[in-house]
């Protein structure tokens, strides 16, 4: 989750003041046709499935179940990721939890740029260090104890996106042969990651699964591609792109969202007493419940229980708090990222320059124009997965708020009488499409259909469309 940017939090503000798992490639049903879980809202067209729905894991595709397309040939693979398990960002008052991420180390080291270049430098580890005095000399409550920064991937987080590399693997190396065994030129491969340390670190994770045995000389690294923060394109960029606090506030502002914040009012009510916390970002969005609860979930640490006077007492969120909370941020990004009316000119600006990357990839590599990778992997958020998901109307199952280490994999291929059809699996099965709103059979989607669908989704001039 990419939370609690200043600017993002303007635009809650304003808005609060205007107002206030499937096996691979099998078909789920359509939201009309599955045992609903209803939620306390006015508006009846949210009611999600989550039964065997968990936010500590996604589903990975699997090569026992992979079926190739018939009749055809894989030609390029483009996967985008959430990064893995992580600490929270929200560090409550009188907090007492340790966490740990002694085994998440950034092993660098730097060469000059000679023919053939050349470690300068020797090998370092950068390891987050939390001092053990962190609860006393006016430190408290500004980060745990333990050896884990705030948002930093854990052991965890590493794991999974390693076993999801191992997948990938079993499937694009030894079942398909789509990719080689061993990786001999690295321009095959095309990796992206925004700039902050757990979309890195899960990346690495997973390709070194994917290829694993590479050694450390710089001419077999893989490059790692990353954007300046303030031209990030891969999630909702509103320093990039002011129009889109404008937009926030009126989603968030509206008649629908704000009936909803009232109807769910005493839960977090309830919730925010128990945490201590308070302010307009407590009030007017449940994404921070969803930071602060669900780690902690994830680790199986306590939930957090009311301190009076610095003294716990029994009054403790319950697991029914939890798992409310998760389907009410659930409610509100879906409500925000694909039907409020103005979520598809949200979706535009703020998605739409990442779908226009993935689109002109593919473009390349079909016009021949410029040499594509076989296998792009773009290492990412939560928020990225869920604008991608909103943007192409997928169904109330698929919107479910996306778990760590979620995966989205665009397959190109060829068929036989020579025309491109695009396929597209979302944490280990096709991706459905919202009821009214099925505009392809991501199953086989013929490319032109595909790319019709994403012209109306990307901005002819993003830096106009996106001033105030």
């Amino acid at each position: 989750m990419h939370l609690f940017s200043p600017i993002f939090l303007a635009s809650i503000y304003a808005a609060a003041s205007t107002a206030a798992a499937s096996p691979l490639l099998g078909q789920r049903d359509s939201p009309s046709n599955e045992t609903s879980t209803t939620y306390n809202t006015p508006v009846s067209q949210y009611n999600f499935n989550d039964a065997g729905y968990t936010y500590c894991q996604a589903n990975y595709p699997s090569s026992k179940s992979y079926s190739p397309l018939p009749n055809a040939s894989l030609e390029m693979v483009q996967v985008v990721v959430r990064h893995g398990d992580r600490t929270s960002y929200t560090v409550l008052p009188n907090e007492n939890e340790t966490w740990t991420c002694d085994g998440v180390e950034e092993d660098t080291y730097l060469h000059e740029t000679d023919k053939p270049p050349r470690n300068t430098t020797g090998s370092f580890k950068q390891v987050i260090e939390i001092p053990k005095w962190n609860s006393k000399y006016g430190f408290s409550n500004k980060v745990w104890a333990g050896s884990c920064d705030i948002g930093e991937l854990t052991d965890i987080g590493k794991s999974q996106h390693r076993k999801l590399g191992g997948q990938l693997r079993d499937i694009y190396v030894r079942k398909t042969h789509f990719l080689p065994p061993t990786l001999t030129d690295t321009s095959s491969v095309y990796f992206r990651t925004t700039h902050i340390w757990r979309t890195k670190n899960s990346g690495e994770s997973l390709l070194g699964s994917l290829y694993p045995g590479r050694n450390t000389d710089s001419n077999d690294a893989i490059p790692m591609h990353t954007y300046p923060e303030s031209i990030e394109t891969m999630y909702e960029n509103t320093a990039a792109c002011p129009k889109l606090n404008s937009y926030v506030s009126q989603i968030y502002g509206s008649a629908t969202f704000q009936q909803f914040l009232k109807d769910q009012g005493p839960l977090m009510s309830r919730i925010s007493g128990i945490l201590g916390v308070s302010g307009s970002v407590w009030t007017a969005s449940w994404s921070g419940y969803v930071d602060a609860l669900l780690p902690r979930k994830c680790h199986a640490k306590p939930l957090p229980c009311r301190s009076v006077n610095g003294t716990k007492t029994d009054d403790c969120i319950t697991e029914d708090d939890v798992k409310q909370a998760m389907r009410n941020g659930s409610f509100e990004w879906t409500y925000k990222f694909r039907d409020h009316p103005l979520s598809g000119e949200y979706m535009r600006l703020a998605i739409g320059s990442f779908l226009a990357t993935l689109r002109d990839q593919i473009h390349d590599h079909v016009s021949g124009a410029a040499k594509a990778p076989k296998f792009s992997l773009y290492s990412a958020h939560d928020s990225t997965v869920a604008t991608i998901l909103g943007a192409l109307k997928a169904s109330n199952a698929d919107m479910l708020w996306p778990p760590y280490a979620s995966n989205m994999l665009f397959e190109l291929w060829k068929k036989n009488d020579g025309n491109h059809v695009v396929r597209i699996i979302y944490n280990g099965h096709i991706l459905q499409l919202q009821d009214g709103f099925k505009w392809c059979d991501l199953s086989s989607c013929p490319l032109d259909k595909f790319n019709k669908y994403l012209e109306a989704l990307i901005p002819t001039d993003v830096a106009a469309q996106c001033a105030i």
